[in-house]
């Protein structure tokens, strides 16, 4: 406007001005209202009286409803049936609790029903905000359909899976127990006592391994392999495979609950089953009483401490244990390095192997 034009001019053009900038207020969409339509999920408020007032886009297109269509009627619409109850107790709770949001389904199932009946499993939480003397609660909601199919795929695979390797370790036991039981048969002919106990030698280093097969078929981690039950069984196994009185040698352990993976479980396994038979063979002659001692520990971070020790003879003087040349011992050295053990030998009020190891599964 020039600067000449007269004072009544100047005053109807500022009211025109007003009267344009409140048109334009009242005919665009609320801009809050524009940034929860942006949201993929569906945002959900209702009175106290549990009737909608907001239903964004995102709630349009996972339910099917149109927000008109939608706006007062009662939440339970987008409830199956047989959870509205349930659903209405759970809200009366929330609302006389100090919390102001919580997650939702913390110990069930959220379940939506679409427009045309569906159902189908969601992820929410809630909030609530008092509204002068009244409360407004919202949900915001995800459908998360396609994530629990994905799941359920997973879980199906991997229960496909460790059934072929409980079928696999179960095979493998089975096809371990054959081998032994014609080493068995072999050395029932053998006239040589020397080579008879050379046959229940081989059957025993077998019956060790089948032993931890037989252990992953039965457990429910396939990974992992309980370590102290493991031992019980195989000292149990090796004590009446050598015919041992329980009043004359008795067994002593002390065992922390350990988990050894395979790789660790294998070797462990043998050089337990060969100190042990070497101290049912020799430690104790002529009727001897004594004891054979078993201890797993715990030693430092992500080690352990094994230790089978008996209170015999203890070693001849004339062995070496570094360079002795006896199946036995030799398998021990070479057990102990493949599973990466420190080994220690005391041999004075009988005979005490420590070995150190990396435990990690």
């Amino acid at each position: 406007m020039a600067k000449g034009d007269p004072p009544l001019l100047q005053k109807h053009l500022d009211v025109e001005s007003k009267e344009q900038k409140s048109c334009t207020l009242l005919t665009s969409p609320d801009p809050l209202a524009k940034i929860l339509d942006l949201a993929d999920d569906a945002i959900i408020s209702v009175d106290d009286e549990q009737r909608i007032i907001l239903f964004n886009q995102g709630a349009e297109r996972i339910f099917g409803y149109s927000s008109q269509e939608i706006t007062g009627q009662l939440l339970d619409i987008l409830l199956p049936s047989r959870l509205v109850q349930v659903h209405r107790h759970h809200l009366e709770n929330f609302a006389k609790s100090e919390v102001t949001a919580r997650r939702m389904g913390e110990r069930s199932e959220i379940l939506g029903r679409r427009k045309n009946g569906s159902e189908f499993p969601a992820e929410a939480s809630i909030s609530k905000v008092a509204v002068q003397d009244r409360h407004m609660y919202t949900v915001i909601l995800r459908d998360v359909t396609d994530r629990v199919a994905a799941e359920d795929k997973i879980k199906n695979s991997l229960r496909e899976k460790e059934a072929l390797l409980k079928e696999i370790h179960h095979r493998v036991k089975n096809n371990l127990q054959v081998v032994s039981s014609l080493l068995g048969l072999q050395s029932r002919v053998v006239n040589d006592e020397q080579t008879r106990k050379m046959f229940q030698e081989s059957q025993n280093r077998i019956h060790s391994m089948a032993l931890l097969h037989e252990s992953l078929y039965q457990s429910n981690n396939l990974s992992r392999i309980d370590f102290p039950e493991y031992i019980r069984q195989l000292a149990s196994y090796l004590f009446q495979s050598y015919g041992v009185v329980a009043e004359r040698i008795h067994l002593r352990t002390n065992l922390d609950a350990l988990y050894l993976g395979m790789d660790a479980a294998v070797p462990c396994g043998l050089i337990i089953n060969e100190l042990v038979s070497n101290s049912l063979k020799y430690a104790f002659p002529d009727g001897r009483e004594g004891e054979v001692r078993i201890e797993l520990r715990e030693h430092l971070e992500g080690m352990a401490l094994l230790v089978v020790a008996d209170n015999g003879v203890g070693l001849r003087s004339d062995i070496d244990w570094v360079t002795a040349r006896t199946l036995g011992l030799r398998l021990v050295r070479t057990l102990a390095e493949q599973l990466g053990a420190k080994i220690e030998v005391e041999s004075k009020a009988g005979t005490e192997v420590r070995l150190t190891f990396a435990a990690a599964a």
